[in-house]
């Protein structure tokens, strides 16, 4: 976490009319130092700008100087000092299934979409590689074309082509398109920043080399290492994305030849001859809930569900990070959905108590049951 700026102690007492006072005390006693004569006129626009130097322009001059307070650019300097770079926006990926006639081909870059909506613009998806449709039904493997959050999308609502083609007759992404994320943010920046100064890192690639070597990569959220888990000289690394999901194929072939680099070895971080190392996608932890007794208040029973759904998955991120998901964490949400005016009874896997989260596992939300 970083630590909060403390202002240096010449910071104190600068403000403008503080500093005139001192000014208009160092004038010599023959000379006026009155309200609206020409010195007090003439000195408080000095002490203004006096005060803004010290109040402002020195204090950001000296968040700038350490990672610990810099931010935007500057925070991306003093990551450069250390060879780490500011993970970009990265584009969601993922699988459709288009049914069409023997022999359709679907060239690299045709357009799916997620049609419009009241809320939102449509979200294209461009297809991979070429395809020829040997059957009535095959997978495409696609990529967002905007990168950042908003280009995940949930199953089922990637069903349209920008161009219609002859021969293609349904479009559907039977799973969720995943691995969209925002440019990284300063905290989670410095993080990484912090840990390169420190004296931990070996370079070596042992298991925190290993994690670091992964998190370099944009999307990762979690990493997990599982050492000789195919024997001796082999290594697995566990991987869940920033949105606290297990990583998609994109997202795991992307770590693989950033620590590997099968095609430049010069550019390959894991040691040479070091093992065999496998990159994998983090499990599901389905996590059922239950609410008895529910008074509802300008919504319905499916209306109040489809809410927590949405609510509790910003909870799992975290809840990965500490490894654990804390019912009395969780309670609230529910507390805080726009229509629930209150509720009996409320159970989390059937009970009270706290769900342990395993290094290689992700939380999801499994059935959701209210009742009144």
């Amino acid at each position: 976490m970083r630590p909060e700026f403390t202002n240096p102690e010449f910071v104190q007492n600068s403000d403008p009319d503080i500093i005139q006072e001192r000014m208009m005390g160092n004038l010599p006693a023959d000379i006026s130092d009155m309200p609206g004569d020409f010195p007090y006129d003439l000195t408080m626009p000095a002490a203004v700008e006096i005060s803004q130097l010290i109040q402002f322009d020195i204090v950001r001059s000296l968040m700038t100087s350490f990672p610990e307070y810099a931010w935007g650019s500057w925070l991306d300097l003093h990551g450069a000092q250390v060879n780490v770079g500011r993970r970009g926006a990265n584009c969601a990926s993922g699988y459709l299934t288009v049914t069409g006639a023997a022999g359709t081909v679907i060239e690299p870059g045709t357009v799916f979409c997620v049609p419009a909506s009241s809320t939102r613009e449509a979200l294209e998806y461009t297809a991979d590689q070429r395809i020829e449709l040997l059957e009535e039904s095959q997978k495409v493997a696609v990529t967002a074309v905007q990168a950042g959050v908003l280009s995940n999308t949930p199953a089922g609502t990637i069903t349209i082509m920008l161009k219609p083609q002859e021969g293609i007759w349904t479009i559907t992404n039977e799973e969720p398109v995943t691995g969209g994320t925002d440019t990284e943010d300063d905290s989670t920046y410095y993080e990484r920043i912090h840990e390169a100064y420190s004296e931990e890192n070996s370079y070596v690639g042992n298991d925190r080399d290993l994690i670091r070597w992964a998190k370099e990569v944009p999307g990762v959220g979690e990493c997990s290492v599982d050492a000789a888990w195919n024997g001796p000289g082999t290594v697995k690394l566990i991987l869940s994305d920033s949105s606290g999901i297990p990583a998609n194929d994109q997202l795991l072939e992307a770590v693989y030849e950033h620590i590997i680099s099968p095609d430049d070895r010069s550019r390959r971080l894991m040691p040479a001859g070091s093992g065999e190392l496998t990159v994998a996608a983090a499990k599901t932890k389905q996590v059922s809930y239950t609410c008895t007794g529910v008074v509802l208040s300008g919504i319905t029973i499916a209306d109040a569900q489809a809410a927590f759904k949405t609510a509790v998955s910003a909870v799992y991120a975290g809840a990965k990070e500490a490894g654990v998901l804390r019912y009395n964490r969780v309670r609230p949400v529910l507390a805080g959905v726009d229509g629930i005016e209150d509720f009996d009874d409320f159970l989390m896997d059937g009970g009270y108590a706290n769900l342990v989260i395993a290094p290689d596992e992700c939380v999801a939300t499994g059935e959701v049951v209210f009742s009144v």
